[in-house]
């Protein structure tokens, strides 16, 4: 399937999208920075966990 069927209008919402006017359209939440990846110590959570694959010879 390239797209969904489209929701049956029994089980679709009669409320509607709506909208909170106490938050303002040109507030943003900041995305989640990833520090995993950062820095000097970027690479540690890849370097240290168990690659399960490694056997002892």
């Amino acid at each position: 399937m390239s797209k969904m069927p489209p929701v049956p209008p029994e089980q679709r919402s009669d409320k509607g999208p709506g909208s909170d006017p106490k938050i303002e359209a040109d507030e943003k939440v900041p995305g989640r920075e990833n520090f995993d990846t950062q820095g000097r110590h970027g690479n540690i959570k890849q370097n240290t966990t168990n690659q399960g694959y490694q056997q002892d010879r």
